[in-house]
C-alpha cells in the first residue's frame, strides 16, 4: 500500500498557531475529537463518556469538539442534559484544525466507521496521542499490536474504559504521545517519496 502525500511542513506550521480555547492545565486533561456532527462520528456516545467520566467519576476531563454538521443541536442538548456544560466545549469550524489538536492531550475517536482516518493521520503528525475505536485504517496507523496509540473494540462500554483508565495516568499518555511523534514521522514527504520511488523501480 502506498499512502498519499500528506503536506506535513503545512501542517506542522499551522499548529503552531497561537489559540487560546485550549488551556493546558495540570489540573484538567484535554481531549479533542475532530469530525462532522454526523451519526457516522457517534459523538452522541462519547458525551454520555463524559458524563460517565465527569458526574459519575469525578475525572478532571474536557472535551473539545471541533466540527459542525446537523446533529449540532441535537448534541448540544444532550450535553445540557447531563449538565455538561463546563466540560463539553463545541469549538465550530475552523480552517485551522491542527493548532487545537497539538494543544490537546489526548484525541479521540469515536466513530462507528471510516475510511483511513485523516484526522488520526493529522493527530499523529502534530505529537497527540490517539485513542479510537476500531475502524478501518486503524491498525495501519496505530501498528497492529497498538504500538503507537490504543485501539478499543467498537462499542460504549470498552472506549468509556480504555479512556478512563488513561485520565489518571499521565505517564501512559506520556508514552502515548512519544510514540505519535514517531509515528507522525512516517508522512513525512520524504518518507512517503522515497516508498514511491522505490516501487516504481521495482516496476522497472
Amino acid at each position: 500500500i502506498l499512502y498519499n502525500v500528506v503536506e506535513v511542513d503545512r501542517i506542522l506550521e499551522l499548529s503552531n498557531e497561537f489559540e487560546e480555547e485550549i488551556v493546558k492545565n495540570e489540573e484538567f486533561l484535554n481531549l479533542i475529537s475532530v469530525g462532522r456532527l454526523v451519526p457516522q462520528k457517534a459523538f452522541d456516545r462519547l458525551i454520555r463518556i463524559m458524563n460517565r467520566c465527569v458526574n459519575e467519576d469525578k475525572k478532571s476531563v474536557k472535551l473539545f469538539l471541533l466540527g459542525t454538521g446537523y446533529l449540532e443541536k441535537e448534541l448540544k442538548d444532550l450535553v445540557c442534559k447531563y449538565k455538561l456544560k463546563d466540560s463539553v466545549i463545541f469549538l465550530g469550524y475552523n480552517t485551522n484544525p491542527y493548532k487545537f489538536v497539538k494543544n490537546a492531550d489526548l484525541f479521540v475517536c469515536s466513530s462507528l466507521h471510516e475510511g483511513f482516518s485523516t484526522a488520526v493521520t493529522e493527530s499523529l503528525i502534530v505529537g497527540t496521542p490517539v485513542i479510537t475505536t476500531e475502524c478501518s485504517g486503524m491498525r495501519e496507523l496505530l501498528g497492529e499490536k497498538q504500538e503507537y496509540g490504543i485501539i478499543t473494540s467498537n462499542n460504549e462500554d470498552d472506549l468509556y474504559m480504555s479512556l478512563s483508565n488513561l485520565i489518571n495516568n499521565p505517564i501512559k499518555i506520556e508514552a502515548l504521545k512519544e510514540k505519535a511523534i514517531e509515528r507522525g514521522k512516517m508522512f513525512s514527504v520524504e518518507e512517503r517519496v522515497k516508498k514511491i520511488e522505490s516501487f516504481f523501480d521495482q516496476m522497472v
